[in-house]
């Protein structure tokens, strides 16, 4: 047996190195509302998205390119990337070296509403196998109009077309949440791939043009353009991604953040299209987000990035804000942009709870608007005159129609057009966060909040689980009413209709 190892060792170290097997990544990270889009095989790193574009035609020209740096977390004959085939790549290079390209749709089918707009994806095949644990760099080179993204529920989103009504057009508007990403760049479009992100603009002169994070530079082209830079350094995930362009007055400030003494930098944008009234009324809502800002760092810790700011549009067919990472974009209404007290709130308390920790998948969304909500109602809850407390507004919610309970929000029927869903996706969770507070006291609740928000999920994601776990672990509470308290959650959370568990079934702190 000994001379038998002896001659196996011998013939092991004679023999070359066993080649490594390389296979095609996932096409889908298995979303249960989106299982067209992610992709697996690699982990990105950081995008440089370079975008050159022509307001008047809506036109991303030649030299547009997206280069994104990568980990493989296999060995790689191929791979993808979400993007939609309305733009046309021109060539792909990975490590520099040409690579194979194929745009299609992805699959399964979205949506039998042809209105709907079926997700795409970007094969490439490099020249060779990328092995396991190698660092790589893929380049894609592409151009033509890019078209807004038509989602489930027949909102729009993505690349927006910027006008106050048909022909009166400006720039473009991204707000990409959830897939909206790649309707402009190609990605690895899943919040559980964040990455961090440099964003070059080149516009006419007469443009701004405003990127995720920090300005970088502007840099004149002797052209008739400008090149604008934007750098976020903070892992993003790309729905959180900005590109918009317009006309727009443009201020730039600083701040102090009240918990840590940092200074952070102030964007706000506004239509220049806008009333001087409009003007007036977001000058004075806008001057309020330093106050609102060091309001939620005084409960969930440091603002975790380094700068804050907004974009007040005028894109009345959007009809919504979005949390944008650094810049909430506000879409205005038919007679002009357009920023209430209670949206800013709202879109800046996502700055920790949806954009540092982000849901990990769609059906967790309820994670980033319920503490974005809950947020709302307790900061109106504290002004003078408030309208309804936060225990008003878990009694309003608890007393609507059982119609508004069918839908379970950690569930949503599997349904991508339940995404938005205002009651089980807004009001209820943020009521079942109240009730939360009602039962374990501020010093409880706060405490979570800040672990949450600063703890291990930051720049991260969090799934319901988890959240649910940590909330009772949190909660001081033992043995029955620990139990209960996980029931409480099962039937606010996963159920189907009206909880019956409340407040008052633990006697409160």
């Amino acid at each position: 047996m000994a001379a038998v190892a002896v001659s196996i060792a011998a013939l092991t170290l004679a023999s070359p190195a066993v080649a490594q097997d390389f296979e095609p990544g996932a096409t889908s990270l298995n979303d249960p509302l989106f299982p067209q889009i992610g992709n697996g095989g690699y982990d990105a790193l950081d995008y440089e998205i370079d975008l050159r574009y022509d307001p008047d035609s809506n036109r991303l020209g030649a030299g547009t390119r997206a280069t994104m740096t990568a980990t493989a977390t296999q060995g790689l004959s191929r791979f993808t990337l979400d993007f939609q085939p309305d733009l046309r790549v021109a060539s792909a290079t990975v490590d520099g070296a040409p690579a194979q390209f194929d745009q299609a749709d992805a699959q399964p089918r979205f949506s039998s509403n042809p209105k709907v707009t079926q997700p795409g994806k970007l094969t490439v095949t490099p020249p060779a196998g990328i092995p396991d644990g190698q660092l790589f760099t893929v380049e894609i080179a592409y151009s033509g109009r890019p078209q807004p993204i038509v989602d489930a529920d027949e909102s729009i989103e993505g690349w927006v077309r910027a006008c106050a009504e048909p022909g009166d057009c400006d720039g473009s508007f991204t707000v990409n949440e959830p897939i909206g990403a790649q309707s402009w760049f190609p990605s690895n479009n899943y919040a559980t791939d964040k990455a961090t992100f440099s964003t070059r603009i080149t516009v006419p002169r007469s443009h701004l043009a405003l990127g995720v994070g920090e300005l970088e530079s502007r840099a004149q082209n002797g052209d008739g353009t400008e090149t604008w830079t934007w750098v976020e350094d903070d892992p993003t995930a790309t729905y959180l991604t900005s590109a918009t362009v317009g006309l727009f007055d443009f201020e730039v400030g600083m701040m102090t953040e009240a918990t840590t003494g940092a200074a952070l930098a102030i964007y706000d944008a506004v239509d220049s299209a806008g009333s001087p009234k409009r003007k007036d009324e977001i000058g004075r809502i806008v001057g309020r987000a330093p106050s609102m800002l060091n309001f939620l760092s005084k409960r969930l810790g440091p603002y975790p990035f380094d700068s804050i700011g907004s974009v007040a549009d005028w894109v009345p067919a959007v009809g919504y804000a979005l949390e944008n990472q650094t810049k909430p974009h506000y879409a205005g209404d038919e007679d002009g942009p357009f920023v209430s007290r209670d949206e800013q709130l709202h879109e800046i308390s996502h700055q920790w709870l949806g954009n540092s920790v982000s849901a990990r998948r769609w059906t967790d969304i309820w994670f980033n608007e319920g503490w974005a909500t809950f947020f709302e109602v307790y900061f109106a809850g504290k002004a003078k005159n408030a309208r309804q407390s936060p225990q008003q507004f878990f009694r309003a919610v608890y007393a609507a129609d059982a119609a508004d309970f069918v839908l379970a929000p950690a569930v949503l029927d599997g349904d991508p057009a339940n995404l938005f869903n205002g009651f089980a996706v807004y009001d209820r969770p943020a009521a079942m966060l109240e009730g939360y507070r009602e039962i374990v006291g501020n010093r409880r609740f706060f405490a979570l909040a800040f672990e949450t928000a600063q703890g291990p999920s930051a720049y991260g994601t969090i799934g319901a689980k988890a959240f649910v776990r940590d909330a009772k672990r949190a909660s001081g509470l033992e043995g029955r009413d620990l139990r209960r308290l996980g029931a409480y959650f099962g039937q606010w959370l996963f159920r189907e209709g009206t909880p019956s568990l409340t407040p008052a079934d633990f006697g409160g702190r």
